[in-house]
Parts: structure tokens; C-alpha cells; sequence
């Protein structure tokens, strides 16, 4: 079984705060991908940012990381803000089938992942 991995990005702006997400069948999902063989998650979500998608990581700071439920797998998100989105970034997540949707679009989504907020510590003593 493949390990997964999610990850977005929070851009701010005056119009209201937009994430990167993709659009799959109709629906908005955060950017999913297989952990790499060898990395953890979240270098394996930086690597596929720069390598893939062309995105100057180096201007990436994380957010946040949750462990949160999409259906019924399990997968770490890595929450990133960027300095700064451009018409480049904007270009070049579209040439990789992702899109930076405003929150208010994207309600739908926030309902769908359940978020554990409670640190998995505890699952190590059972």
C-alpha cells in the first residue's frame, strides 16, 4: 500500500484568503501524492512542489501540519504560506492541474477532511 501525502498553499490576499487545490472529478481536493521511497512526507510534498510543479520552495514557510481523514485513509497536510503568488505560480500550478480557489468556494472540502487535533502520542501506548 502506497503512503500518502497532502499539501496546500494559504495565499492571502485583500479579495479573501485562497488555498492551491486540484479539481478532480468536480471536486476540490488538496494537492495528493504518494510519499516518495525514502522521504518523509513532508519532503516528499516539497520535492514534488519544485521538481514537478516549479515552485521555489525556498520561499514556502509551513503553516501548519495535521494528520487528517480524507474518506478513509489517513494522510499528513502540510498547510504552506508563500511570499509572494505571481502570474508564473498561478501558471505553473495550472499546467499541473492545480488552482488557487478562494475559501469561500471551497466549503465542501473543509467539511470533507476531519482533522485530529489531538497529538497521536497516545496511540503509541496502545
Amino acid at each position: 500500500m502506497t503512503k500518502r501525502v497532502a499539501g496546500t498553499i494559504i495565499n492571502p490576499e485583500d479579495a479573501g484568503t485562497s488555498f492551491l487545490v486540484q479539481q478532480v472529478a468536480g471536486q476540490y481536493k488538496f494537492y495528493n501524492l504518494s510519499v516518495l521511497e525514502n522521504q518523509t512526507p513532508l519532503a516528499s510534498v516539497l520535492w514534488q512542489l519544485r521538481h514537478v510543479v516549479g515552485i521555489d520552495v525556498d520561499q514556502l514557510r509551513l503553516y501548519d501540519s495535521v494528520v487528517a481523514q480524507s474518506g478513509t485513509e489517513n494522510v499528513s497536510l502540510f498547510v504552506f504560506n508563500h511570499l509572494k503568488i505571481d502570474a508564473a505560480i498561478r501558471e505553473s500550478c495550472r499546467q499541473h492541474g492545480l488552482v488557487f480557489v478562494p475559501a469561500r468556494e471551497l466549503h465542501g472540502l473543509f467539511e470533507s477532511v476531519k482533522v485530529n487535533t489531538i497529538p497521536s502520542f497516545e496511540n503509541l501506548s496502545k
